[in-house]
């Protein structure tokens, strides 16, 4: 057996995630408010951080720079500036539970079958998340294998919020359980078996059934009590929060600009104190080391912010670009559009699109949107295109808006009327949009 020592050369692509990366990354996936209140803390913790405060107007200058300025029609004007707070360009709105769901499911990779049972099975869940249905009816319906099922729902249950697609409150509590990671068999047959002793504090039960002390007994029940038995209902209206628009289109002629909005941003900058300290030959290495850690923190946070500003506005502009004729014409115009698709056109990783969408909000003429708004699935015509899901949402709405309605149309009579139309689309989809859309089944809408 030979033994022989000798040096090689070898090439290996490995990703190095640096500290300014993991900053940047996270300023990027925080909304307007998170990122306001991030700063506020940063200020806190670091003394070269100083917010910077406007100093009175130079009106010399703004009028100079008014004269350069496009000029904007009083019908076109739908954003005042210079208001502290615009009560206008606040909104009050909520995720929607299946769009939320639809759009984590539309960064998997996976084949076309696989993503259509995924969307049904979101569109099956009901209001708290939970898949009521039978499970052989949407096989039947899909015309899939029962391997195909299970391994789509075990998608559709790996998706926040933790617990979706649970088919009763045990599994869902374990979704929740396994997903934080916790491996406590004891718990997990507990859940499985017991919750109504849980329900109904017979704790000694539980300690006698399983030969455990009452401590445990206790850790155990105050595990479930941290889990959510609703989980689809973080969406709901009582979460509802005041908004402010991240990014401004307006009409300017023949063209829509778009631009970040800067009004009430809290800024901040270095403070020049800290680097006179820096440079003065008084100051020992202590004090040198802990000034200059500090002020790559001060710079990577005003870096990260910059970045985040550039990112925000170029997603923006590619939806402007994308969407035009919704920005022209209407909501009825909006066209299947994929976070996949923004990213190859900017040259960015698809999750860089995503945190740049995460909590966003854009101001319109015709409104205020999220940016996940112009993300949508897309609906197959008989005509060989495409129909978003946003439009489909439209014809439904304008269809029963004409309805006789003293003989308002089934769910079923609307799939068919569309399907006159050439669009494609399943009696429960047609059932699952209504809702969303808060119109009323046909029974309830028949007027006497």
């Amino acid at each position: 057996m030979n033994f022989n020592n000798s040096l090689e050369l070898t090439q290996s692509q490995n990703i190095i995630i640096t500290t300014q990366l993991k900053q940047s990354l996270k300023i990027l996936n925080m909304s307007k408010l998170e990122l306001e209140e991030e700063i506020k803390r940063e200020l806190q913790e670091n003394p070269l951080l100083e917010e910077e405060i406007h100093s009175e107007i130079d009106w010399k200058e703004y009028i100079k720079n008014i004269e350069h300025s496009h000029l904007i029609g009083k019908n076109e004007l739908y954003y005042n500036a210079s208001n502290d707070i615009n009560f206008d360009n606040l909104i009050k709105e909520t995720d929607n539970l299946y769009e939320n769901l639809h759009l984590q499911v539309s960064l998997y990779e996976i084949n076309k079958i696989e993503k259509e049972t995924c969307d049904y099975i979101i569109d099956s869940l009901d209001e708290d998340g939970y898949l009521r249905i039978d499970e052989k009816e949407i096989i039947d319906t899909l015309n899939i294998n029962e391997n195909t099922f299970k391994n789509c729902l075990e998608i559709i249950q790996q998706l926040e919020p933790s617990g979706v697609g649970a088919r009763n409150l045990s599994e869902c509590l374990i979704i929740q359980i396994r997903n934080i990671g916790i491996k406590n068999e004891l718990l997990e047959i507990i859940v499985s078996k017991d919750l109504h002793l849980i329900g109904k504090n017979k704790y000694k039960e539980v300690c006698k059934k399983y030969n455990i002390s009452m401590q445990k007994c206790l850790n155990t029940v105050n595990i479930i009590k941290t889990l959510n038995p609703k989980p689809g209902k973080i969406f709901s209206d009582e979460n509802s929060i005041y908004i402010q628009p991240d990014v401004i289109v307006e009409k300017s002629a023949d063209e829509f600009i778009v631009y970040m909005n800067e009004s009430n941003n809290l800024k901040v900058r270095i403070s020049n104190f800290y680097k006179e300290i820096l440079k003065s030959s008084k100051c020992d290495e202590n004090t040198k080391n802990f000034i200059k850690e500090k002020l790559n923190s001060a710079t990577g946070l005003i870096n990260s912010i910059e970045n985040r500003k550039s990112t925000i506005l170029k997603i923006a502009q590619e939806i402007v670009k994308n969407q035009s004729e919704f920005f022209y014409k209407g909501e009825k115009y909006i066209k299947p559009m994929r976070m996949k698709d923004i990213a190859q056109s900017l040259g960015f990783h698809e999750s860089t699109i995503s945190r740049g969408v995460n909590g966003k909000y854009i101001l319109t003429p015709s409104g205020i949107y999220k940016f996940k708004y112009f993300f949508n699935s897309e609906i197959e015509t008989k005509y060989n295109n495409t129909l978003s899901s946003i439009s489909v949402k439209k014809i439904i709405q304008e269809v029963i808006h004409s309805e006789n309605k003293k003989k308002p149309l089934s769910d079923k009579q609307i799939v068919n009327l569309l399907n006159d139309r050439g669009i494609n689309i399943a009696r429960r989809t047609i059932s699952k949009y209504r809702e969303e859309l808060g119109i009323l089944s046909s029974s309830k809408r028949k007027q006497y």
